[in-house]
């Protein structure tokens, strides 16, 4: 039990960090993105005065740069192997773009980027979708999963997610599984994955919304 515990507030913590470095790349990426409006306010004026020193492909790349950033925060937030593929996909597109590749490069781009889509139409798992909930730490508390998810989890059934969805099912006589299922009024819990017999990712899904994976 001492380690089950222990393994979940370790998991707990290292989300909460997670999130922390998330929230100052993004601060980052918010502050780096004043220089690109400096840079649009040049390019007017180059519009204007009929010259071309500015060149467009820079602010392009630049631009695509801070959405790679933007889809890398997307990607640990959700923590879904999808983001991980959008963020691969700018990635690509940007060094297609902007990169003034060769036409080899230019050739295992189209290749890669036609992988990628593979992978996402015929490996498409609903670990893939975002509109199958949140999914979260078995540990997070009731008070966390509802204002992450915007739901009404009642704090009475249970401490943490985990701890509900073991109650709902054990008083259904269902035994912890993955995929196992707990409808509520306006949620849907679902086990998204074990540990060690022991429940460490939780799916809320909100009743007819589409939400992100995180």
């Amino acid at each position: 039990m001492l380690k089950q515990y222990l393994r979940a507030k370790v998991s707990t913590f290292s989300s909460y960090i997670e999130i922390y470095i998330s929230v100052l790349i993004l601060l980052g990426i918010v502050v780096v993105s004043i220089n690109l409006v400096k840079d649009l306010a040049y390019l007017i004026q180059n519009i204007y005065s009929n010259t071309v020193e500015f060149q467009y492909e820079d602010f392009l790349g630049y631009a695509l740069q801070l959405i790679i950033g933007v889809e890398f925060v997307k990607m640990l937030a959700k923590h879904t192997p999808g983001s991980a593929i959008e963020v691969l996909l700018f990635a690509i597109a940007r060094k297609l773009v902007v990169d003034h590749s060769t036409s080899v490069d230019l050739l295992l781009g189209i290749i890669a980027i036609g992988i990628l889509f593979g992978i996402k139409k015929f490996l498409y798992t609903s670990s893939f979708t975002q509109e199958e909930g949140y999914v979260i730490g078995g540990a997070t508390t009731i008070k966390q999963a509802n204002l992450i998810a915007s739901v009404n989890i009642p704090e009475g059934l249970g401490n943490t997610v985990a701890g509900v969805i073991a109650n709902e099912l054990r008083e259904a006589g269902k035994k912890l599984s993955e995929r196992a299922t707990v409808a509520m009024d306006g949620v849907t819990l679902r086990i998204y994955s074990m540990r060690d017999g022991s429940i460490d990712k939780v799916q809320v899904i909100p009743a007819k919304k589409n939400k992100y994976i995180i």
